[in-house]
This record gives structure tokens, sequence and C-alpha cells, in this order.
């Protein structure tokens, strides 16, 4: 099995775990090390992801904002449908958001 952690003593081993572990403990220990780096690599590639989604939805919504008010020129009727066009668009990037804290 390959090591995800770098060990610090140096040595070059398949077993190469504390003092007192046997050969199947040293191993296990070496696994379950691995799960977790693994699981932290996960869990960093989609909170990054998950800050992309916001940064990209907060944007377009901001661009969808000031054209709805460009568009509607004044007119308080227009501008309620163009503006309901962009809440939906909100409220959608924010629940692509929210997919990622499952």
């Amino acid at each position: 099995m390959s090591e995800l952690i770098p060990r610090p003593s140096g040595k070059i081993t398949p077993f190469n775990a504390p003092e007192g572990f046997s050969r199947s403990e040293g191993k296990a220990l070496q696994r379950r090390q691995n799960t977790e780096v693994a699981n932290g690599l996960i869990t960093a590639a989609r909170v990054q992801a998950a800050g992309y989604v916001a940064a990209t939805g907060m944007h377009l919504t901001g661009m969808l904002s000031r054209e709805a008010q460009f568009q509607s020129d004044g007119d308080s009727r227009t501008s309620e449908r163009l503006n309901y066009i962009a809440d939906s668009f909100a409220e959608y990037a924010a629940w692509e958001v929210r997919r990622f804290q499952r």
C-alpha cells in the first residue's frame, strides 16, 4: 500500500509504525491515516467548488439585477417582472451552493 502521509523518519520501509505496534496494527494505522488524508482532500475540493459557485452566482445575480433595472427604465410593472427573473436566478444559485453541504 502506498503512503499518502510522508513519514518523518525518512526510512523507506513497508512497515514504519510507532514502537510497540505489530505489523498488522501498523498497516491498520497506515490505512486509517490514508483514509483521513483522502477525506480531507475531498472536503477541501468541495469547499473550493462551493466558493467558486457562490462567487459566480453572486456576480451573475448582480449583473442580472443591474440589467433588470436598466431594462425597466423606471416602469414599476416591468421592474417587478424583471426582478422576479433575477430573484429566481439568485434562488437557484443559492440552491446550488447548498447542495455542496451534503
